[in-house]
Formats: structure tokens, C-alpha cells, sequence
């Protein structure tokens, strides 16, 4: 079926407001297609450049070339048929296309060359600027590494017109082409022009995330640590909104690499691997594969080569070690293929150069939570498997689970005599869902028995008896444990005797028997002070106190059993164990509405604290001192003791999505916005998870995050990511029913629609958020969102609209309570602010004045001076629109007075006041006071 040239040129208009996919690409096609066969040759031409640029993103770059070729040749053929519109989008393509050429070694720099005389022989026959000939000249020099001729094509095009001051990319080749060359003196010159980029004050019409990932290494380089990680994150957040070539990412994934970062950048890898193997361009396939390989040279020489990863959206999955040899393999040949091509060496020296770089440093902090990742010290080769045994059940004791694991792994096969401990700790470790624990347990109590070991095998029943209670078989487990205890009294051992008892107070719990559990607990601990053995004391103790907790007993009877616990673990130097003996003190002392006490403690600790004393005490320590700062209302003060605590439970992989929440609090308080952004967006996802499944003791905090996540992106300017937020908050309140939430996050959505002048969807959203706000029976946010939605409205364009709304927001305004009386204020400010602009816009001068007054009155009321000077500048002008400069002057004056020093409001004061008195005949009082305040 044939289509019109409006139908595709509609077509079209949907395709370029889809997100680019599959979906996007075939309805591009089906525009190209129509359009050859209708003859619509303007039609398809416009159509097959959006569909050149659907297919890069696909990274299908090679099926650009026959398009540009097409569209080249009807170009040539019909001249007459393309207006200056179609001419300067061939032209600016056609260089576009040059430069891809040379992306792939398989075309020759004769076909490269050839183009660019032949694109050069047309920008000269229309008498065009060679600008962007020069511009596309110079990067293919720069990508040959040819120097000298990068030299020469970089001074034409600075000729011709050079960068464009508001082009990211313009700028991006400025700073590329010096850190590419590599010397000193290119990168300090870098470094240099970056500078402002990189702090905020040189902005673009496109986020500068191209700047911030070259400058990457060379900050790093250059011991410039901190913003080389605000320059990670900034790229980071940029480019979760737009798409990007690939060498971007490598670059990030290479910083990492080099900057003891593998965990980070082995998720940034992640993000981009699902398109990796379909990339066709091979220059952009060789820089990727290169910092991939980078990462992962570092991975697999820290023993991680058997891991397996896979790319985000992709089925396809390698090990490490095998991914490593694929990107290394595609780099070295694809640079191999271009050094062919150019007849050079240069690209093979850069990628050996890059693969075999060291790293710059140990470790770069990205955040300030950011700790090394602890590397044990290695177990010396040779460790007799006894010893290495020993360890490990010494460290599982301790609940040292993870270096109990290790040292149980590096025994690797134990030898016969050993089999049976080596079983039974592997039972032990195991998760709760091993299908093989009781059997092993099974296995290696009937060893212990084989070999003559009583004890070994009496526990290791306990230990049976205990999985089973804990595995739906409590009546079974009972009997197994209560049986062996017997056995173990009739020892004499009292350290094992307390160990069995402990597992046997476990299992009585599992059958509801909480009385014998006691008992057996108090037995326990009588066998264990005899024993003298410090782990065992605690462990009782500990246990005794968290049932105490749970069952309400008297807190001062949970708390001097949590004594014992930390006296016991302090002598043991077991600090995970402290720490929980520290918790159940913690529980205790807010159930009896004694948590100053508790504080207190944690402070006397504090200060007594050596230098070596453990960290994961130090931080626990400073945890609670901080969430206590911030219960106070002190968020900023709690700010280093929360880094500190988030950092030591990060290194150990053991932090709680609850405190990257309260840290984000804390930064948020003290004003770190971007540190606030990076704490909250960690813990989002992770914290609407737990709210899912219902693991979250204060379920708010998750919104609660996500509002800050929001508010930060706002106040950082990033606007997408902002509404991204909003939109998931408000989808979620709609869920879950929840009001207050839903206005929460459209207000704001409403304000960010304003600032980007989306003024139709921000009367709208206003309007809805006025809705929910009035079934809230919250008038003063009705009338607000009234209020707004009336002044939108007028900023749409929609004058009668706007009135309308205005009488709503009128009668909203006159519904409000008399008390408190400065919500009343603002809401007749901002309803006054409304109507002051709408009624100016539809002429009505009197009212428009009169409201404008009483809005500046008002606000100044309220201590806002800024806001009161807009009014007075809208009513000074209105009184200029309508000819009385003389009503005008003192209006005007009063906003000069009240505006902000070097404000722009300021400056637009001054000059409205300036052509107030030179209407009034005051032609040098106007002439000084516009010269010290130029536009």
C-alpha cells in the first residue's frame, strides 16, 4: 500500500520520538521504503539520515555508507529537487561519513582521501566554509596518529572558524588531540583547558561526559584524586541519559582498572557487554576491547579468572579469564589491521602500551566511603593441613565464616585422618539449604566413632541433631543432641559439655521448649566458665540475652547478660561477636527508654579506644553515634562518623541499604549534594527490594531516598534524571495508594516542567497534584497547586485557561484557615503572583498593578525580598506599558532596592528604572545607572 508524503513525513515525526531500537529502526525502514517507491525523494532523503543515525546507535555503522551513497547520488541527480536545508545536511553528513571511513581498516586511506577531495571539491563550488572539511581531515590524522598532518588540518580548521563555544564535542577535539599525543607538556595543557569543564564553569548545550572520561587517567596521573572521582561520577550520571560511543565507557572501565577500582569497573564493563559483540566499527570495537582487557588482565591475576560474567541484556556469559583472551585477541589484531592499512606501526604501539600499563595508583577513593578492598594475608604455601584445619575451625568459632572458608579451602583433599573434621566444618559452613549437610554431618560423626575420637563424635551429633531441629525435624534433632549431651556430661569436658549444651538450648528452642532452653543455656555457661573458655562464655551469654530481648524480660537482666557477652568476646578478640553483644545492649536500652545511657557508653568507648583496636568495633562504635547525631537533629555532625562507619562495613561487604540512607541524610544536611546523589542512588534499588519484601523496619525510608535521590539530581541540575525519580516515586504512591507521596513527587515534577519550559505539562501536572492535595484536606497545598497551574497556564499561551484557573485558585486562597498565619501569607502571595502576571497578559492593567502590589506587600511580610522585587519589576512595567513612568519610578526603585546585589534581577531592575527616568526627561541618572549595570 503506497503512502502520501504527509502520511511518512508523520511517520517519521513518530519514529523521531521513539527511544532508538528494533521498533525504531523498522519504522524508519518502512519511511525509506515507501518513500523509493513513491518517488518522495526529498521524503526518503530526509529519512534515510535519521535512519543512518538509528543504525549507529544499533552499532550497525557500516549500513550507513550505502545510505549516505544514495542519498549523495539523488543529490547529484536532482539537484533541483533539495533546498538549503537538504544541502547543508549532505554536507555536514558527508563529513561525518569521511570520518567513519576511517574507523574501518578495510577501506583504504586512498577511498578516505578520495572522499575528502571529493566532499572538499563541493563545500568549495557552493562557496561554503571548509570548516568542517578541516575538522574531519584533522581526526582522521589524529586517529593514523599522523601528527604533523594533524597539525596542519588542526591550524586550517582554527582558520575556517575553529570550535564552536557552545559544541561539547568541538571542545572534546581540543582536549582529545593533547591527551592522545601523550607528552607532559600536551597533558599538563590538557589538563589545563579541562579545568573549567571539569569544575562547572565552562558549560556546554550538552553535558560535558566526554571531557570528564578523557580527562579520566590524566587527573588520575596527575594525583588530582578527588575530581577525578567527581569527574567518574558526573560522566556516569550524564551518560544513564544519552547514548555514547563505547570508547567512553572503556575509558571509565580502564580508569578503573588502573586505579584499584576492578569491582567498580568490572560493573561498568557489565553495562556495555551486551552490545560488545554485535559493535561494527572496528576503531571503537579495538579502544573498548582494549580497556576491557585492561580490567580484566588485573582480574584474573588476583585469581578471579573462573568467574563467569555477563553483559546487561545479554544471554551470552564468559569466565573472566576466557573474555580476557577474546578482548585482548580483538584488540591486538584490530590495531594489527589498521597499522596495515596506514602502513604505520603507530595504533599497535598505543594498545601494547595500554595493555601492559601498570596501575596509577593502589587506590583511588570514588567515594568517601571508599576503603581498599582488605586482602587477607596470603596462607604460606606448605601449611601442613592440620594447621590449616585448625585455623579454620578457630575462625568459624568466631563466626568468621569467610576466612573460616578460606583456610578449609586450601586444604584441597585432606589426608584420611583428617577427612572427617574436614567434613563435618564443610557441613557446617555450607548454606542452610545444602541437601548434602546431613549426610555429611552423618559421615563424619560415624568416622570420629571409627577412629576412636568419642568427643569429636558427640559434638559433630550435636551438630546433626541442631541442622535437623533447624531443617523442619525438630523432634528428631532433639533426640539426636539431648542423646549426645548426655554422653558429653559423663566426660567430663566442660568446654565441649558447654558447646553441646549451647546447640541443645538451640534445638529446645526450635521444639518451643523455652524453659529447658534456659536451663540447658544455664548449664552451659556454668561448664563454660570452668572450661575458661571466652568464645563459649560469650556465646551463651550473647544467646541468652537476644531470647531475654525477645521474650520482654526485665532490659536491666538482657543488659547485664550483654555485659558478660562484651567482656567475654573483648578477652576473645572476636570483634563480629562484640558487636552483636554491643547491638543486644542497644535493644535493651531503648526498650527501657535509656538510650542516653547507651550513647554515653558508646562514647566513654570511643575515647578508650586504642589505635589498633578492631575496626569493625571503631566503626560500629561510630555508627551509633551518628544515628544519634541525627535523631538529635544533627545530621551534618554525624556526617564523618557515618562515613567512617559505612566505609568499614563497605570494605567488608557487610553495610545495610538503612545506612547508605542515613548517610545520604547526613551528606544532604551538610551540603554535599553530589556525595548525598552517589549514597542514595546505592542504596535505591536495593532499599525498594527490601521494602518488597517487607524487611525494612521503617518502610519510608525507602520513598524517603528516593525523594532525596531527586531532589539532588534537581539541585544538580540534571533534570532527566530528576523526573526519572519523580515518576517512579509517583507510579509507586499510585500503587500503594498513597497520597502524600503522589503530591510529593508531582509538585516538584510540576517546577522542573516549569524551569524547562514545558509550561502544558506543568499546568497539568499542577492540576492533578492539586486533585490529590484537596482529597488530602490539605488546602494550603491545593491552593498552591491552584495557583501554579493558573500561572502556567498563562505561560502556555492559554490566556482564557488561565483565567479560569485563577478563579479557582482565588477561591481556593479564600477557603484557607486564618491560622497558621504565614501559610495563609504565602498562599495569598503566590495567589496574588498569579493573577498579577495572567491579568497583564490579558490587558487589564488596574487589576494587574493592584495585584502585583499586593504580592510584593506580602512577600515582603513574609521576609522575601526577592520575590517582592519581581513583583515591584512586573509592576513597574505594566505601569510603563500604560505610559505613567511617573507612577512607574518609585515602583521600579523599590525592586532595584530590594533585588539581590549582582543579581540578574537586579540588573533588569536597573534598566526598567532607567527608561522610567529618561521618559521623565532624568537622561544622565538613567545613563549612569544602566553604564553600572550592564546587561
Amino acid at each position: 500500500m503506497s503512502r502520501t508524503e504527509t502520511e511518512l513525513a508523520a511517520m517519521l515525526d513518530q519514529a523521531r520520538q521513539m527511544q532508538y531500537g528494533e521498533a525504531k529502526t523498522a519504522l524508519m525502514e518502512d519511511v525509506v521504503r515507501h518513500a523509493d517507491a513513491g518517488g518522495l525523494h526529498r521524503v526518503a532523503f530526509t529519512a534515510r539520515r535519521d535512519l543512518a543515525n538509528a543504525y549507529s546507535v544499533g552499532r550497525q555503522w557500516d549500513k550507513a555508507f550505502p545510505l549516505f551513497s544514495r542519498c549523495l547520488s539523488e543529490y547529484d541527480a536532482r539537484p533541483g529537487e533539495f533546498g538549503p536545508e537538504a544541502d547543508y545536511a549532505l554536507r555536514s553528513w558527508y563529513a561525518h561519513i569521511a570520518q567513519s571511513m576511517a574507523e574501518f581498516p578495510e577501506i583504504s586511506l586512498a577511498q578516505i582521501y578520495g572522499a575528502f577531495e571529493d566532499m572538499e571539491r563541493r563545500f568549495r563550488a557552493g562557496g561554503h566554509s571548509l570548516r568542517r572539511v578541516h575538522d574531519a581531515r584533522r581526526w582522521v590524522a589524529q586517529l593514523a596518529r599522523d601528527w604533523p598532518e594533524e597539525e596542519r588540518c588542526h591550524r586550517a580548521w582554527k582558520t575556517a572558524g575553529g570550535p564552536d563555544p557552545d559544541s561539547v564535542w568541538d571542545f572534546e577535539a581540543e582536549v582529545e588531540r593533547l591527551v592522545l599525543r601523550g607528552d607532559d607538556a600536551s597533558v599538563e595543557r590538557a589538563l589545563a583547558m579541562a579545568g573549567p569543564v571539569l569544575s562547572g564553569q565552562v558549560t556546554f548545550t550538552e553535558p560535558p561526559a566526554p571531557i570528564q572520561c578523557l580527562m579520566l587517567l590524566p587527573l588520575a596521573r596527575a594525583g588530582r584524586f578527588e575530581e577525578a572521582a567527581t569527574a567518574f561520577h558526573r560522566a556516569r550520571r550524564a551518560m544513564y541519559q544519552d547514548v555514547y560511543r563505547f570508547e567512553y565507557g572503556g575509558m571509565k572501565v580502564e580508569f578503573c582498572a588502573l586505579t584499584g577500582n576492578e569491582e567498580t569497573g568490572l560493573s561498568a564493563l557489565r553495562e556495555h557487554l551486551g552490545g560488545y559483540p554485535t559493535l561494527n566499527r572496528p576503531n571503537g570495537k579495538m579502544e573498548f576491547a582494549t580497556a576491557g582487557a585492561v580490567l580484566l588482565r588485573r582480574l584474573v591475576e588476583a585469581g578471579r579468572g573462573a568467574e563467569t560474567v555477563r553483559g546487561s541484556g545479554s544471554d551470552l556469559t564468559w569466565t573472566l579469564a576466557e573474555l580476557h583472551q577474546e578482548m585482548e585477541a580483538t584488540a591486538r589484531d584490530l590495531a594489527d589491521r589498521f597499522d596495515r592499512r596506514n602502513g604505520t606501526t603507530h595504533q599497535g604501539d598505543r594498545i601494547r602500551a595500554r595493555l601492559a600499563a601498570a596501575p596509577v595508583t593502589d587506590f583511588l577513593p570514588l567515594t568517601p566511603t571508599a576503603r581498599k578492598p582488605p586482602r587477607p594475608a596470603p596462607i604460606p604455601p606448605g601449611t601442613p593441613p592440620e594447621t590449616l584445619l585448625n585455623q579454620a575451625e578457630w575462625h568459624e568459632q568466631r563466626e568468621e565464616r569467610t576466612e573460616a572458608r578460606r583456610y578449609l579451602d586450601a586444604v584441597g583433599t585432606p589426608p584420611p585422618h583428617l577427612a572427617a573434621r574436614h567434613t563435618e566444618l564443610t557441613a557446617l559452613l555450607a548454606a542452610d539449604d545444602d541437601a548434602e549437610a546431613e549426610n555429611r554431618f552423618q559421615w563424619a560423626a560415624d568416622a570420629h566413632r571409627q577412629a576412636g575420637d568419642h568427643l569429636r563424635h558427640l559434638v559433630c551429633l550435636c551438630r546433626l541433631g541442631h541442622w535437623l531441629s533447624r531443617h523442619d525435624q525438630p523432634k528428631k534433632g532433639l533426640k539426636t543432641v539431648a542423646r549426645a549431651v548426655g554422653e558429653l556430661h559423663r566426660t567430663g569436658d566442660h568446654q565441649m559439655i558447654a558447646y553441646g549444651e549451647l546447640l541443645h538450648a538451640r534445638s529446645l528452642v526450635q521444639a518451643r521448649q523455652d524453659n529447658d532452653a534456659y536451663r540447658a543455656l544455664a548449664r552451659g555457661a556454668h561448664h563454660a566458665r570452668l572450661a575458661g573458655n571466652a568464645v563459649l562464655i560469650g556465646s551463651l551469654a550473647l544467646t541468652e540475652a537476644r531470647w531475654r530481648e525477645f521474650d520482654n524480660a526485665a532490659p536491666a537482666q538482657v543488659m547485664a547478660l550483654a555485659d558478660v557477652a562484651r567482656g567475654a568476646f573483648t578477652a576473645a578478640g572476636s570483634p563480629g561477636q562484640l558487636v552483636a553483644a554491643h547491638e543486644a545492649t542497644r535493644k535493651a536500652h531503648d526498650r527501657a527508654g535509656t538510650s542516653g545511657l547507651f550513647l554515653a557508653m558508646v562514647e566513654r568507648e570511643l575515647a578508650a579506644l586504642p589505635p589498633a583496636a578492631p575496626a569493625r568495633l571503631r566503626g560500629y562504635l561510630r555508627y551509633r553515634r551518628g544515628l544519634a547525631l541525627i535523631g538529635a537533629g544533627r545530621p551534618a555532625d554525624a556526617l564523618e562518623d557515618l562515613i567512617d562507619a559505612v566505609g568499614e562495613a563497605r570494605s567488608r561487604d557487610d553495610d545495610t541499604a538503612e545506612q547508605g540512607y542515613e548517610l545520604a541524610v547526613a551528606y544532604r544536611a551538610a551540603g554535599r549534594i553530589e556525595d548525598a546523589v552517589q549514597a542514595a542512588d546505592d542504596v535505591a534499588a536495593w532499599l525498594d527490594r527490601l521494602r518488597e519484601l517487607g524487611r525494612l523496619d521503617r518502610p519510608r525510608i525507602a520513598d524517603d531516598n528516593r525523594l532525596l535521590l531527586a531532589e539532588g539530581y534537581r539541585m544538580l541540575g540534571d533534570h532527566t534524571l530528576a523526573l526519572e525519580e519523580y515518576d517512579k516515586l509517583a507510579g509507586n504512591a499510585r500503587t500503594r495508594d498513597d497520597p502524600l507521596l503522589l503530591v510529593n513527587a508531582l509538585i516538584p515534577t510540576a517546577q522542573i516542567h516549569d524551569l524547562l519550559d514545558q509550561d502544558a505539562k506543568a499546568a497539568q501536572t499542577y492540576r492533578t497534584a492539586g486533585e490529590v492535595a484537596a482529597r488530602l484536606g490539605n488546602p494550603h497545598l491545593t491552593a498552591l497547586c491552584r495557583a501554579a497551574e493558573a500561572l502556567s497556564l498563562h505561560w502556555a499561551g492559554e490566556g482564557q485557561q488561565a483565567l479560569t484557573a485563577l478563579a479557582q485558585a482565588e477561591q481556593a486562597t479564600r477557603a484557607l484557615p486564618p491560622e497558621p498565619a504565614a501559610q495563609l501569607a504565602n498562599g495569598w502571595a503566590l495567589t496574588f503572583r498569579s493573577a498579577a502576571h495572567i491579568l497583564a497578559g490579558a490587558g487589564r492593567t488596574q487589576e494587574a498593578t493592584d495585584r502585583a502590589a499586593r504580592a510584593a506587600a506580602a512577600f515582603r511580610r513574609l521576609g522575601r525580598p526577592a520575590e517582592a522585587a519581581e513583583m515591584d519589576l512586573l509592576h513597574g512595567g505594566v505601569l510603563l506599558d500604560a505610559d505613567r513612568p511617573d507612577l512607574a519610578e518609585p515602583v521600579l526603585r523599590a525592586a532595584f532596592d530590594s533585588a539581590p546585589p549582582e543579581s540578574p534581577l537586579r540588573v533588569s531592575a536597573a534598566h526598567a528604572l532607567a527608561r522610567a527616568l529618561e521618559r521623565l526627561g532624568r537622561a544622565d541618572e538613567a545613563g549612569r545607572l544602566s553604564a553600572a549595570h550592564p546587561a
